[in-house]
């Protein structure tokens, strides 16, 4: 479950009214691609990848409009996931905003989470103001736990600070992180991320504590 930089991260997807896309004119619509090497899967505060680096790619269509969507897919530990997304976002006056939908799904047995051949979503909402950002992630699937995850975030110039945080129907899982990210060139950035759990009765070793460094390297193109 990626946090991306369309969510002013992680983050939206589904399938969506191929008709209505193919009625775009060129001028108002752009496609593009993006890969990314990384020396981990960091998701919120965790590493997915704990064996290894991890490889991920993506295709996205946005429009003039704001509307936007597409498909990231990622190796994590053992397996890989495909995130499907659509969204809306835009900024009115200076106040940006951006709601999105995203399908996580994960094809085999043996992923990091041990989701199998399985799935899961969310409805994100996010908004922002000069450098700061909030944004709401929660789980839409009716036969799973209501789950909630929260960010806030600043970012100036090169450097971004999320803050995140879990509220679970299990809360007894329930942690929290801090995580700085440097942006040194367009294509290359680093990063440290610090979990902490929130309560007492958190199994041991569940949440990974020690600092996390990442480091990333990213090219786009349109297409």
């Amino acid at each position: 479950m990626k946090l991306r930089k369309k969510l002013m991260p992680l983050a939206i997807a589904s399938v969506m009214s191929v008709p209505a896309m193919m009625a775009v004119t060129p001028a108002q619509a752009e496609m593009s691609a993006s890969f990314a090497i990384s020396n981990m899967y960091l998701w919120r505060g965790q590493n997915l990848t704990p064996s290894g680096a991890a490889a991920s790619g993506s295709l996205d269509y946005s429009h003039e409009s704001g509307f936007y969507a597409g498909v990231w897919t990622s190796t994590e530990t053992d397996g890989h996931e495909t995130d499907l997304y659509l969204g809306f976002g835009g900024e009115v006056n200076g106040f940006g905003y951006d709601i999105s939908f995203w399908e996580y799904l994960y094809p085999e047995e043996g992923t990091a989470q041990d989701l199998g051949d399985t799935d899961a979503s969310e409805l994100v909402i996010g908004l922002s103001y000069a450098g700061f950002g909030v944004t709401a992630y929660t789980a839409t699937d009716s036969d799973k736990d209501d789950d909630n995850y929260f960010t806030l975030s600043y970012g100036m110039d090169k450097v971004s600070v999320t803050y995140g945080f879990w509220d679970l129907e299990n809360p007894g899982n329930e942690y929290s992180h801090i995580t700085v990210g440097y942006q040194a060139t367009d294509e290359l950035s680093f990063g440290v991320s610090i979990a902490s759990n929130d309560v007492a009765d958190t199994a041991a070793g569940a949440v990974e504590e020690d600092p996390l460094f990442t480091v990333t390297y990213s090219k786009s193109f349109d297409l």
